[in-house]
């Protein structure tokens, strides 16, 4: 069953939900609901987040930033630069 939940947002953040609504044709609430539930999905099934803490990779940040650098590493290969960049 579906729970409700209230946030405070600045309202900077707030306004630019209701110019996306605006042009989704939509709600600021929709948004900010759909949005909370992909992140919220994307992070509790996070196929790395079982291993996180498991070896000492001498990275720091690792276990916070594995999917940015992880993405940083794919794009330098992309662009063929070395794996030491």
């Amino acid at each position: 069953m579906p729970k409700t939940l209230t946030i405070e947002l600045p309202d900077e953040i707030y306004d630019g939900l209701q110019k996306l609504a605006e042009k989704w044709q939509t709600t600021p609430e929709r948004i900010a609901s759909d949005w909370v539930v992909y992140e919220a999905e994307r992070v509790l099934n996070d196929p790395l987040e079982e291993i996180i803490g498991a070896i000492d990779t001498g990275v720091i940040g690792w276990g916070e930033r594995h999917d940015e650098l992880l993405g940083e590493a794919l794009m330098r290969k992309v662009r063929g630069e070395p794996d030491d960049a």
